[in-house]
Order: structure tokens, then C-alpha cells, then sequence
């Protein structure tokens, strides 16, 4: 039987190495020539790197994984021409193929790997249905061949961790790149002021000259976008929290004084996204990898709550997210709110609009863009530039896929997540619960956090897939688990339901039934259509003039609000009343005291104002602004409460053994 460590003789092992060399200087050679001598050099040292790590599937597997969440192939292979994803794919490739030739290795694959292989394939298909009637084929196909290679590597990964049975090695391959790169941000604010990129692993993200409210630079480490960096940084916070408890629980000091930093770089890196998203998305991972673990954890999770409070008033964040709220409740004011928050409503609103139109296969995936065109002007919110990508995961796969895509994404995630739950509840006591939490949570994590971004960087969310098979139970399982699971699956949707219901039930005190009404008018050139008219149109479609006047038109005493929409070119007059009389009476006094202050302000010379369509009345609901909020944190608090209060009567019912008596331990809820 040959080792995990070193797969073949040391005499085959040198023969690899000669054949590795050879084939990599060859291939430099047909790809590259002789345009880059170094290159050419380098390769065969490459090739021999490759199949030395490939001979050890855990190094392969770590080195496969640090290449993937540091981007190395987005930030380097560009400038070098250096092939890393497909290097990192082959080997691998060829470490799987090693370690299978290992009876020990080959034994801890079980029925758990083929579970997880078809939840892959069950996505995998979902998506080649919904491809057949794609209206972009082009674009169709290349999504589906970028997720079949996607699926592939984290089938790849998933091998290799229950190969090597090694999951703390994965956990740690995941966290400390990310907390370097997390660190280099952080050199680059301090020191550099964001002129320092490291190479591009500690880029400044790109911002519009809108999106200024910002308490430091936006970091996007070795992404393009924060948001996206920020989801890499949620799904790595649990698991650096599970890596400081094990420490913690060993009594070595020194691991102890290393996790301590690498969390709190993550912290800081969370915090220099400068993303809400990622700042409540962190504070949900956290709070699901406290509920997770054993009942030690949660008491340490109840005494650092009044610190994780505090972080409500660090410039950057309570701000930002009391702002966000505001802004999502006055969303028809867009040319006042963040425009980055009006560009994801409206790419969400076309993508559910998609969706109503194709239900079942959608459109095809990777189709959203080519149908924004046909969808832009249809739907209430609108912007100035196109939208490039839904930026809502389930949005995506309702208009692309329809309810088949949702299907296959919903079998992927929850799949996924009812393995590492079942090892939870199988082996309550073991030492590896903290981990098994932790990615429980990242999965819940990447889950909520993509409630606002698009399928993008799958594979660093696939290792987080991986490592939940890593942690799979052992089978058979026990007669009591899957009762167990259904009981507590029972539990949280019990639970769910009294939260909905607290939710219904506070914006039903908090409301009362009422009627909007809403009149569309636009600004008219007077006089001939002539040069002067022909300006006077110009004018009017610079996104400035119409705001203004909105403000101009706005009577201070009249309920009526007065907004632009210097996308489409209009002004909207808009209220709420008890009946639809009084809002239309209202609406017409607005519209006139609105033509009367447009005449006393530029005369009777320039513009008139004039209606655009009918009067819309619809039934509505008369709220509070923060009114859902509230009713939100009344829902999730009651969401907590009851499922944290029926677990624990469950666990403190008496259980009976065949022979009657009741058995000893503790009793530890999931």
C-alpha cells in the first residue's frame, strides 16, 4: 500500500518528472515560440512542479484551492500568459487519478460522493434544458461550457478532500489567502492611500462619480468589484471563526495568537468593501455558525452581541445601511438615490419581468443582457446606462431558466446543505462541529449575500460545496438521525411561519387600506417647430433639468410629491389618499398649482407643462417609511426565538430506549 504523500516509487516519480519537463517545454514552444525566452524556461520547472504536487493530493488540492480564491488566474494570467485555471485544472486531474490508485484513499469514497456528484449533474441538466430554447444560443452555450468546466473542478475538489480526509487543511487553504490579501487592503488604505495595488491582488474597485458616500476607498482585493470580494470574505468569516475555536480548545498559544489576526484581517477587509451587502451578510453568517454549534459556542456568540452592536456605529456602516433603507423606500426619486441601488432594482425588475414571460425554461442562460433591450422601458424603474448582469441570483435563474433553472439551483444549494447538516446532527459531539457550522453557514452565506449579486466566481463557493462532502456523515446512519433532521427541518419552517406571520401581522397594525393615485407630465417646448424647439428638446434631456424642476414644482403644503424621471423624460405627481376621489382631487390641484409655478418661474415663453397618459389609481396600503423594517426585525427575532424555543423542548422531552429507561448525556440541539 503506497502513501497519500508520495503515490509511486522514487524511480517512477524521477521518470514523471523527465516526461512532465519534456511535454511542458514543448507545449511552451508550440504556444508561445520564441517570443518570451523566460516563459520558455520556466516551463519545465513548472511541469515538474505539477506532477510533484499531483503525486500528493493534498498538496494539489491546496495549492488548486489558494489559486482559485486568490484569482490568480484574472490577475496574473493576463500579464504573464500563463494558463494557471487550466494548469490548476490538469493536476488536478492527474491527483485524483494518483490517489485513487490508493486502496485506503479509494475506500473513504462512498455513497455521499455520488449524492453530491448528482446534485452537480441535476444543476448541470437543469440548465442544458433550458439552453434548448435559448433566444441567444451564442451566449447560451458558452455559459453552459464555463459551468460544465466549473462543475468539474469542484468535482475535482470534492474528491480530493474525501480522498485525503483532511477538511481543517481545505478550511485553512480557504482562510489565510483570503486574510493576506484582506491585509494587503488594509497596507494600501493605511500606508498607500489605494495607491498601492500589490500586483493587483489589493485593487481600489471602480466607483461611479455618484456613489461618493463612502467612509474609505472600496476595495475589491484581486476582483473588479467589492461586492463580489465581499462575498468571498462572508463565506471565509465562519470558517477563521472555527479554525480561532479549535485553537482556543487545543491550548496552543501560538495557534491561538495566528487565528486571532487572520480574523480580525477579515474583519477589516469586510469593512473596506465599503459594501452593505457584505457588512449584513457577515452578521448573519456569524449569527448561523453561533446557532450551529454546540451550546458552549452560543453563550460566547451571546456575549459578544453587545459588541457586534457597536459596529452599527463605525462610520460606513449604520449609515449606510439606515441609508439603503431609505433609499429602497423612495426608489421612484432616482435621480436622488444611490445609483448603485437604483441599477439593481431595475436589472431585477427586468429579470422577474423576464421571468412572467418565460416561466418555466426562461429565456436561456447567459440571455440577460441581449434582452435588456426589450425589457428596459417596461419596467417602473429606469436608469441611464444598461444593465450588464440581474444582479440577484434567483432573479437570474427565474428569467434565464425559469422554475427548471430555480429547480436545479435549489437541489444544488439545499443538497449541499442537508449533508453537512445531517454530520451535525450524526456527530453532535464531535470536534469537527464547529466546522461543520462554519460551512453551514458560508453555504447560507453565499445564499443571502447573492440576494443582490449574480452567478459570478462559482468555483470559490464550489470549494465551500466541496468541503461540506469532506465533512459528510459516516454511513450507514443511524435509525435516529433522519428523525432527528425532519424534526428539526419541521422545527425552523414552524418557526418560519410564526416569523411571516409576525411580519403580516405588524404591516397589517402599521397600515391601513388607502388609494395612489399617480398623473405622468412632461415639459413641452412652446412655439414652432423650429431651431428654438429643437434646443429646447436638447435641454430638456440633460439629466439635471427635470429634478430641478421637480423641486420648483413641488407645493410644500400639498400631500402630492413631485419626482423626475429624467430617464424616460417625465415628472410624476403621486399620492396616497383614503378614497379615489380625494387622491384624484388632490393630484388635480397639484398639477395645477404645479402649471402656475412653471409660468411664474420661466414664463409663458419657454415650456409647458402637459400630461402623458391617464391618471393611474391603484389600492394600496398607507405605512410608516420604516414600517416594513420593523416588521422585519419583529419577523426574524420571532424566526429566532421560536425555533431556538422548540429545539430546546424537543431536546429536553424525554427520549426512551427500547428497554425502557431513559438514556444519559447531554442532549444537544441542532
Amino acid at each position: 500500500m503506497t502513501s497519500l504523500n508520495r503515490t509511486a516509487a522514487a524511480a517512477n516519480e524521477l521518470a514523471g518528472f523527465i516526461l512532465a519537463a519534456a511535454v511542458a517545454t514543448f507545449g511552451a514552444l508550440v504556444i508561445l515560440g520564441s517570443r518570451n525566452p523566460v516563459l520558455l524556461l520556466a516551463a519545465p520547472i513548472g511541469g515538474i512542479g505539477l506532477i510533484f504536487a499531483a503525486r500528493r493530493p493534498l498538496l494539489a488540492v491546496t495549492i488548486m484551492v489558494v489559486v482559485e480564491v486568490t484569482n490568480v488566474s484574472g490577475v496574473l494570467a493576463p500579464r504573464l500568459g500563463i494558463p494557471f485555471f487550466p494548469a490548476s485544472l490538469l493536476m488536478g486531474l492527474m491527483a485524483v487519478a494518483f490517489a485513487l490508485r490508493d486502496p485506503k484513499a479509494r475506500s473513504r469514497l462512498n455513497g455521499w460522493t455520488m449524492a453530491c456528484a448528482g446534485f452537480l449533474v441535476v444543476f448541470l441538466a437543469t440548465q442544458a434544458v433550458a439552453t434548448i430554447g435559448s433566444v441567444d444560443m451564442s451566449a447560451s452555450l458558452t455559459t453552459m461550457r464555463r459551468g460544465i468546466i466549473d462543475c468539474l473542478f469542484v468535482m475535482l475538489i470534492l474528491l480530493l478532500v474525501q480522498l485525503t480526509a483532511r477538511p481543517w487543511v481545505l478550511a485553512v487553504a480557504f482562510v489565510v489567502p483570503l486574510a493576506l490579501l484582506s491585509s494587503l487592503t488594509v497596507i494600501n488604505e493605511l500606508i498607500f492611500g489605494g495607491t498601492m495595488p500589490f500586483g493587483g491582488f489589493a485593487d481600489v474597485a471602480a466607483v461611479t462619480a455618484a456613489d461618493q458616500s463612502f467612509a474609505t476607498l472600496r476595495y475589491g482585493g484581486p476582483l473588479p468589484d467589492s461586492n463580489f470580494w465581499g462575498r468571498y470574505l462572508v463565506m471565509a468569516l465562519p470558517l477563521a471563526a472555527a479554525l480561532l475555536t479549535r485553537a482556543l480548545r487545543s491550548g496552543r498559544r501560538y495557534a491561538v495568537a495566528m487565528w486571532m489576526p487572520v480574523l480580525a484581517a477579515l474583519f477589516a477587509g469586510i469593512y473596506l468593501t465599503q459594501s452593505r451587502g457584505t457588512y449584513a451578510t457577515a452578521g448573519i453568517a456569524m449569527a448561523v455558525w453561533f446557532l450551529a454549534c454546540e451550546r458552549s459556542v452560543r453563550r460566547r456568540g451571546m456575549a459578544v452581541l453587545p459588541l457586534a452592536l457597536l459596529a452599527f456605529a463605525v462610520p460606513g456602516i449604520g449609515d449606510r445601511l439606515v441609508q439603503t433603507v431609505v433609499d429602497l423606500s423612495q426608489a421612484q426619486e432616482n435621480y436622488s438615490i444611490d445609483s448603485s441601488t437604483l441599477n439593481r432594482v431595475s436589472a431585477v425588475e427586468m429579470a422577474w419581468k423576464m421571468f412572467e414571460d418565460r416561466p418555466y425554461f426562461g429565456f436561456g442562460p447567459g440571455s440577460f443582457v441581449s434582452e435588456t433591450i426589450n425589457y428596459a422601458g417596461r419596467v417602473s424603474t429606469a436608469t441611464r446606462g444598461s444593465a450588464g448582469a440581474p444582479h440577484n441570483l434567483y432573479a437570474e435563474f427565474a428569467g434565464e431558466s425559469g422554475v427548471f433553472g430555480l429547480l436545479g439551483l435549489a437541489v444544488l444549494i439545499l443538497g449541499f446543505l442537508t449533508v453537512v447538516v445531517l454530520r451535525i446532527i450524526a456527530q453532535p459531539a464531535s470536534s469537527d462541529r464547529v466546522l461543520a457550522a462554519a460551512v453551514c453557514a458560508a453555504i447560507i452565506a453565499y445564499s443571502v449575500a447573492s440576494i443582490a449579486l449574480h452567478m459570478a466566481y462559482f468555483r470559490a463557493f464550489g470549494v465551500v460545496l466541496a468541503l461540506a462532502a469532506g465533512l459528510a456523515p459516516a454511513l450507514p446512519l443511524s435509525v435516529d438521525v433522519m428523525p432527528r433532521f425532519l424534526r428539526g427541518v419541521a422545527v425552523w419552517l414552524l418557526a418560519g411561519i410564526l416569523g411571516c406571520f409576525a411580519f403580516w401581522l405588524c404591516l397589517s397594525v402599521s397600515s391601513s387600506p388607502s388609494v395612489t393615485a399617480t398623473q405622468r407630465a412632461t415639459l413641452v417646448p412652446e412655439g414652432p417647430i423650429d431651431g428654438w424647439y429643437a434646443y429646447a428638446l436638447d435641454i430638456r434631456s440633460r439629466i439635471e433639468l427635470l429634478p430641478t424642476f421637480a423641486t420648483i414644482l413641488q407645493d410644500t403644503t400639498s400631500p402630492v410629491s413631485v419626482t423626475a424621471d429624467p430617464v424616460r423624460g417625465v415628472l410624476k405627481l403621486t399620492t396616497t389618499a383614503d378614497t379615489a376621489s380625494a387622491a384624484r382631487d388632490e393630484i388635480q390641484l397639484a398639477a395645477a398649482h404645479a402649471g402656475s409655478a412653471l409660468n411664474a418661474s420661466i414664463g409663458y415663453q419657454q415650456y409647458s407643462l402637459r400630461t402623458v397618459g391617464g391618471m393611474q389609481i391603484v389600492p394600496s396600503q398607507k405605512r410608516a417609511p420604516f414600517a416594513p423594517v420593523v416588521a422585519g426585525a419583529v419577523g426574524a427575532s420571532t424566526v429566532l426565538v421560536a425555533g431556538l424555543a422548540l429545539s430546546r423542548m424537543l431536546a429536553r422531552r424525554p427520549k426512551y430506549t427500547p428497554s425502557g429507561r431513559s438514556p444519559t448525556g447531554d442532549l444537544v440541539t441542532v
